[in-house]
């Protein structure tokens, strides 16, 4: 992994334009939400309420986990389900349908998020972590890896077993980290995609 120097000015300027907050929750929770939130349907009802629950959550939740770190990828992949259900379930108890590809992406754009805004230390579960389902990544994973989408569309997904199948196959076929391996190529499909409506 290259790695470059950026003055601190710069950098601040960047976190906030990015994150828009001085603290990373509920700054990287709420980025993640606009990651999915136009997949939600409220019906006239402001989904706000809704995503400020689910922040407090996902902070309690995270803290916790990497203040008692899991050792092992199948802890984290345990932690990360039962997290999803709870996400899932909240939602059901609203009448709003929210099912686990809004659940899954969530909660690996905000891990995503923490290890990118860098004020808390990811680092021990960072090769544990899920790479965050959307269309580009599944164009990513086919076109690189030659691995077909779970479904469709990554907001349709409805089963944890389709969904951690697909996520053990692409650790599988990668050699860097799952997560540095969406960094990269997460961008080079939007690129191509750009490429391509010009």
């Amino acid at each position: 992994m290259a790695e470059i120097l950026i003055d601190k000015d710069r950098f601040d300027f960047l976190q906030y334009a990015f994150f828009g907050g001085d603290k990373p929750f509920p700054a990287v929770s709420d980025r993640a939400y606009r990651d999915l939130c136009r997949t939600l349907r409220f019906h006239g009802e402001s989904g706000t309420k809704y995503r400020d629950h689910v922040g407090k959550v996902l902070e309690a939740e995270i803290t916790a986990m990497l203040s008692k770190l899991p050792d092992t990828q199948a802890g984290y992949d345990t932690w990360h389900h039962a997290l999803c259900d709870e996400l899932i379930g909240y939602y059901a108890s609203t009448g709003f349908e929210f099912n686990l590809g809004h659940a899954q992406k969530w909660v690996n754009m905000t891990m995503k998020y923490i290890y990118i805004y860098g004020q808390l230390d990811v680092t021990p579960v960072f090769d544990y972590l899920h790479v965050p389902l959307d269309s580009y990544v599944f164009g990513a994973v086919e076109n690189d890896l030659g691995i077909k989408p779970p479904c469709s569309a990554w907001s349709k997904l409805t089963s944890y077993e389709q969904y951690i199948r697909y996520q053990k196959r692409i650790r599988a076929a990668v050699t860097a980290p799952p997560l540095r391996w969406e960094f990269q190529n997460w961008l080079s499909e939007a690129k191509r995609r750009n490429m391509n409506q010009e």
